[in-house]
């Protein structure tokens, strides 16, 4: 189901807006939308992950000293994935789009240093933005360097509306939340520079570790998972094969730990 940015841009403001409910959110009545920019990118000949984490190292030297400490940034290795893929991805988010935008206009006027030492070590074929909700908190109690998101892409039901699949998706979060599930989740509406996007969002799933989503697994085949998230929403969202990838956060927004 190919939908254009400023449809499902719209969707995401009916949501803000309260026409639905906000899903998992027991501490607003509304949900919070983030801007999330993404890169998937390949390594240039002979470069690896060790000279990523220099200038990684580089470019968080120069945050510092810029005082930008309004950026989250982390890192993603392909974990369980098809033939097609990249070998890093990056995330990055700002607590609001403004704060996001200036950042960039910042990167292009002083930047370029820092853009060349990434350009030196990695090719990025995609640059995107997606209007980020979350709609169940992680149960974990601490703030790890290292998680696991997986990756899904999602839509409607023909014949179900938006409405309808948040509802289900909220009964599910629920059920998860009571059955002790160990992820957190969010939902990724594409905004900017996604290509031919056939889908409504992007599911992404968040764990502490690889034991914590070994557990979901367990809960979902064995313990009656799989039949409740039948019951619930096989019927009013359709999503293609889940891709997971190892995450290293580079920067967190000291204000949100």
């Amino acid at each position: 189901m190919k939908k254009s940015p400023i449809v499902n841009l719209t969707a995401i403001l009916v949501f803000a807006l309260g026409a639905v409910s906000a899903v998992g959110q027991e501490t607003s009545e509304e949900p919070v939308i983030t801007p999330v920019e993404t890169y998937t990118c390949n390594y240039n000949e002979g470069k690896g992950p060790a000279d990523l984490d220099k200038v990684i190292d580089g470019w968080s030297a120069y945050m510092d000293e810029q005082g930008a400490d309004n950026y989250f940034a982390m890192t993603l290795t392909p974990h369980y994935f098809g033939a097609k893929t990249f070998d890093v991805g990056w995330l990055g988010s700002a607590m609001s789009a403004e704060e996001l935008g200036a950042g960039a206009d910042a990167w292009m006027k002083d930047g370029a240093k820092q853009a060349a030492a990434f350009a030196s070590v990695i090719t990025c074929d995609s640059h995107s933005n997606f209007a980020t909700m979350q709609i169940k908190e992680s149960p974990g109690e601490t703030a790890p360097d290292n998680i696991v998101l997986t990756f899904s892409n999602c839509s409607a039901v023909e014949g179900n509306s938006m409405e309808e699949v948040f509802a289900a998706m909220d009964a599910w979060t629920a059920y998860s939340t009571e059955n002790g599930y160990r992820n957190g989740t969010w939902v990724m509406f594409p905004a900017y520079g996604v290509d031919d996007a056939d889908f409504d969002f992007k599911l992404v799933n968040g764990y502490d570790n690889h034991t914590d989503m070994g557990k979901d697994y367990d809960h979902y085949a064995n313990g009656g998972g799989y039949q409740k998230h039948a019951e619930l929403l096989g019927g009013v969202l359709s999503c293609d094969i889940t891709r997971v990838y190892d995450g290293v956060i580079r920067r967190r927004i000291p204000a949100a730990e």
